[in-house]
Formats: C-alpha cells, structure tokens, sequence
C-alpha cells in the first residue's frame, strides 16, 4: 500500500522535479530556470542580509560567512576548472589521423595554390558608401540626432528628394 500511495504522489508532483529553494526565503520554492529572476527580485526584498554571490554560480546567493567552505565545495567549480586549467575529456583528445598528403592536395585543387594569391593586387575599388546610396535611391531615410529645425529641414528636403526620384522614374516609363 506505501508503494501505491507513492507512485500516486510522485505522478502528481510532475513538473516540480526541478524546484530550487530559494536561499533569502525558504518558503520559497521557485523552478530552476527562473531562478535567477527570481533571486535579482529577493536580493531588493532582503537587502538587509549579509549574502554575497557564488564565483562559479550566479544563482549561489551563501552567507558571508559560508563562502570559504562553499567555494571549496560548489557543485559548479568543477566545470569551472575544467575551463580554467585546460582540462579534456578522453573523448576531446582522441583525434583522428588522416594523411596529410591528400588533405594538401585537395585543398589545393579547391582553393588553388595559397602561395599564388595576392589580395592586394587586382582592380581598385571604391569602398561602398550607405549614405551616398541611399541619397540616390528610392529609400525613407530617417534623421536622428537632430535639433528640431535640423529635422524639419531634414524632411522638406527628403519630400523633395523622393519627389525627384519618382518624376525621374516616370520620364524614364514613359520613355519605353
């Protein structure tokens, strides 16, 4: 009967797997993915409580005076130091050969020979200017950044540009 009664609770708490106590409230129960969220809002409420925050984990809000063993301790250090030290799995390392003959042959009937290419010369180009495209095209450009004259200035004058642009476009239909 206890093992009834326990396959009972366990499928009505589906989806409160992941539950995290909150370290200001304990009353607190909050999902873990919305912890962070949740511990900016409490830290506002409990400014009066001398926490500081885990160096490994955001989400570890610990008593001052609780640092020292649990930075020794965190779950997330290892991971952290993992990072910090370089340290692989025996998966990362296996790598496998391959002959280095026809990757350099491929690679050269694909690219070319790298020696060969020179980037620096060939035709001189003009570097492309947004402003002076946009000047010439049937674009709404936006003006910002301006004092209020600048901007009423700003518009007229794009009011006459776009104006222009589609007497222009009509001249040339009408010439086909």
């Amino acid at each position: 009967m206890n093992a009834q009664l326990f396959s009972q609770s366990s499928s009505a708490l589906k989806g409160y797997e992941n539950l995290v106590e909150c370290p200001y409230n304990r009353a607190h129960q909050i999902m873990q993915f919305r912890m962070q969220t949740h511990l900016t809002k409490c830290r506002k409420n409990y400014k009066d409580l001398k926490y500081v925050k885990c160096p490994f984990n955001e989400t570890h809000d610990i008593p001052e005076k609780e640092l020292p063993i649990h930075v020794e301790n965190c779950v997330d250090r290892e991971s952290f130091d993992r990072y910090k030290f370089c340290v692989a799995t025996s998966a990362a390392t296996i790598v496998p050969e391959v002959a280095s003959s026809v990757d350099e042959s491929l690679d050269n009937k694909i690219m070319g020979n790298p020696l060969e290419e020179l980037w620096d010369e060939g035709p001189m180009v003009r570097a492309y200017n947004p402003h002076a495209y946009a000047a010439r095209s049937n674009v709404i450009r936006k003006c910002t950044g301006m004092a209020p004259s600048q901007k009423k200035a700003f518009k007229e004058s794009e009011r006459q540009r776009l104006a222009d642009l589609k007497r222009r476009y009509e001249v040339k239909t009408e010439q086909k």
